[in-house]
C-alpha cells in the first residue's frame, strides 16, 4: 500500500509539474525569476509557474493560472 501512495504522489507532483511548465509557456502575465536564459525542460530554471515573480506561496496573484490551463485543455 505504502508503495502506491508513493506512486500516487510523486505522479501526482510530476502532472503539476508538467502543468506549471505548460501554463508558463502560455501565460501572458509570465515574468521569469531569473533574468537571461531558461534552462531545459525540468531543471530549476526551466520556465514553469514556479520561477514565475507573479507566483507567491504556491498561487498565482494575477490569478491567471487557472484561466491558462482551461485554455490549454481547450485546444
Amino acid at each position: 500500500m505504502k508503495n502506491n501512495i508513493r506512486f500516487i504522489n510523486k505522479f501526482h507532483v510530476m502532472s503539476n509539474m508538467e502543468q506549471m511548465m505548460h501554463v508558463a509557456n502560455n501565460c501572458i502575465g509570465y515574468e521569469p525569476i531569473y533574468e537571461g536564459f531558461q534552462s531545459s525542460i525540468g531543471t530549476k530554471l526551466s520556465k514553469s509557474c514556479s520561477n514565475c515573480n507573479n507566483y507567491k506561496e504556491g498561487k498565482c496573484i494575477k490569478n491567471l493560472f487557472d484561466d491558462v490551463l482551461t485554455s490549454l485543455d481547450q485546444t
